[in-house]
C-alpha cells in the first residue's frame, strides 16, 4: 500500500516538508491529480539507500536527551545523522548534498548555510589528516540550529579536499553549532575521538551507523566521569 507524505517522512527520519520538497523536485513519489503525493515503500527504501538516509532509521538514539548531557559530541551526533555513500566529485558538490540531507529544520536557510560552508573552505581547507574533513560555517550561529548538530557523511568516492597530507577525503563531518563556545566544545571532543585509529578504520570501512555511534560514544569522556 502506498505511503502518504507523513508516513514517508517517518520512514526517512526527516520532516514532511523535506519529503514534499524532494517530491516537488521530481526526486521521488507520484503526485495525484489532487496534488497529494504518494510513495511506494520499495521505491522509497531504494531511494533512501542511494542517499544514505536509511542510516537514520538504523541509528538507535538515546530515548532521553539528558542521557547524553555530559557528552556533547554524542548528543550532537544523536541530533544529527550518520550517512553512507554521500555523492559528490568536489568539496562543493559534497557540501551541497550534505546540506540537502542534513536534518536542520525547514525554517532554516539552507542556501545561506551552503554559502557559508563554501566560504569557509575558500579561506582554508577543512580537511585533516587520515582522509577526514570537518566542514563548518565561518561563524557559529543559531541561524542554522538551536542545538549542536553533527552529521557524519561517508562519501561515495574519495574527494580531493586539498588536505595538507595530500590524502583524499573519505569522510566529511559537518559541524553546526549555535555559539562559539559550543562549537569549541564539540570540536575538541571530536578531535580527541578522531585520534583513535578504531574510529578512522570504522569510517574507512563504512561500518554501520549504530556501530560508529556506539564507538564514538564509548570513546568520548563523560564530563561527570
Amino acid at each position: 500500500m502506498p505511503l502518504d507524505l507523513h508516513q514517508a517522512a517517518s520512514k526517512l527520519g526527516v520532516s514532511p516538508a523535506t519529503v514534499q520538497r524532494w517530491a516537488r523536485q521530481g526526486r521521488l513519489g507520484l503526485q495525484r491529480p489532487s496534488g497529494e503525493f504518494l510513495f511506494e515503500e520499495r521505491e522509497l527504501k531504494q531511494w533512501a539507500r542511494n542517499q544514505g538516509l536509511k542510516i537514520r532509521n538504523e541509528l538507535k538514539k538515546p530515548q532521553k536527551a539528558r542521557d547524553l548531557q555530559d557528552k556533547p559530541l554524542s548528543a550532537a551526533l544523536a541530533k544529527g545523522a550518520i550517512l553512507h555513500s554521500v555523492p559528490g566529485h568536489t568539496p562543493s558538490e559534497v557540501l551541497s548534498t550534505l546540506v540537502e540531507l542534513s536534518p536542520v529544520t525547514e525554517d532554516r536557510d539552507r542556501t545561506a548555510l551552503l554559502q557559508q560552508l563554501i566560504e569557509r573552505e575558500a579561506l582554508a581547507s577543512t580537511a585533516l589528516s587520515a582522509g577526514v574533513a570537518l566542514p563548518h560555517p565561518r561563524t557559529p550561529s543559531d541561524d542554522f540550529t538551536d542545538l549542536p548538530l553533527v552529521v557524519i557523511a561517508m562519501l561515495e568516492q574519495p574527494v580531493d579536499w586539498l588536505a595538507l597530507d595530500g590524502e583524499l577525503v573519505h569522510t566529511a563531518i559537518l559541524l553546526l553549532n549555535p555559539t562559539p563556545q559550543e562549537h569549541l566544545q564539540v570540536l575538541s571532543r571530536l578531535a580527541l575521538v578522531l585520534r583513535n585509529d578504531k574510529v578512522i578504520s570504522a569510517l574507512r570501512e563504512r561500518q554501520s551507523a549504530t556501530d560508529i555511534f556506539n564507538l564514538i560514544d564509548s570513546l568520548e569522556p563523560s564530563a561527570n566521569g
